[in-house]
């Protein structure tokens, strides 16, 4: 640990866990959204920034920051970061695991803390909440991504695929296929994500993946829960060239690959079509399908 956070953190404090790199343009909405939903700590592993994101980092208040000799692939891609992180705050908590461009919503989240919604999931016996990314798009190419790093990206980019999602049950876990990435360039990645967990004696990162954490049988579960994917800020097609030079990404960064290489990628791309519909809230989201309200269940 390079820097240790001011407050105490206490038993029940919900840590949030991150490896980021570079993440300066959205580090400030990305800790404004979390510490509203009521993150008691943040763990971050820097791999590397030289954006000023780690001095950034250092000098908030309810920030850990730490940083390994070993690199993002011989950390099996940050898993074996975050298994260290848990054992580091220990286990017997709940836990948010994320990457720094994904912002987690669940039904009421605007004005209910992510306390109450750890309480419906503990009376249903849930150990981890399901919730799939689902990218974002600007209402223009994504070059005219406004660069103010104090928006939230719903606000700066705010519309998103209603349409063209399939749900099956996969070794894995329950897993959520499609979006604008499959729709324009033909990726097929699986877009579940577990992000919300209790770490218990089961719980592992490394052994299984950034899409399915250990143990696999806790990851076939409803769709509790939204990852909002900001994939395409400010600079994002610089982003996704350097992720492709680093290999920093599963199979060797091989969906990015495949969408850097179309011709069709640029800042001039343009992912809105006919079924995009703009992001109006939690509730919404529910009444369309897209999550599950548990408190209604």
């Amino acid at each position: 640990m390079v820097k240790s956070a001011e407050r105490t953190l206490t038993p029940d404090g919900v840590v949030l866990l991150c490896v980021e790199r570079n993440a300066a343009k959205l580090l400030p909405s990305f800790l404004s959204h979390y510490r509203a939903l009521g993150i008691a700590r943040f763990g971050f592993v820097d791999d590397g920034s030289d954006d000023g994101s780690l001095e950034f980092l250092k000098a908030q208040d309810d920030v850990d920051v730490f940083l390994s000799s070993a690199d993002f692939r011989r950390s099996a891609g940050g898993l074996i970061w975050r298994d260290m992180l848990l054992r580091h705050y220990g286990r017997g908590r709940w836990y948010v695991s994320v990457d720094s461009d994904e912002y987690l919503i669940y039904p009421g989240f605007e004005n209910r803390s992510l306390i109450n919604f750890i309480a419906d999931l503990e009376a249903r016996n849930l150990k981890r909440c399901h919730a799939p990314m689902i990218d974002i798009y600007p209402d223009g190419p994504i070059g005219s991504v406004s660069s103010d790093v104090t928006q939230m990206p719903y606000d700066t980019s705010p519309l998103f695929d209603g349409a063209g999602y399939e749900i099956a049950e996969e070794h894995l876990g329950t897993a959520v296929r499609g979006g604008p990435r499959r729709r324009l360039f033909g990726t097929d990645m699986r877009l579940s994500k577990f992000p919300l967990l209790y770490g218990d004696r089961w719980t592992r990162f490394s052994g299984g993946t950034h899409h399915g954490p250990l143990p696999l049988w806790r990851n076939h579960a409803p769709v509790t829960a939204l990852l909002l994917h900001h994939k395409y800020p400010a600079g994002a097609v610089e982003d996704f060239k350097s992720v492709i030079d680093r290999g920093m990404h599963a199979g060797g960064a091989k969906f990015y690959k495949a969408i850097v290489g179309s011709e069709d990628f640029g800042p001039e791309t343009d992912f809105r079509h006919a079924g995009s519909i703009r992001f109006e809230g939690s509730m919404d989201l529910v009444q369309r399908g897209f999550m599950q309200d548990i408190r209604s269940v």
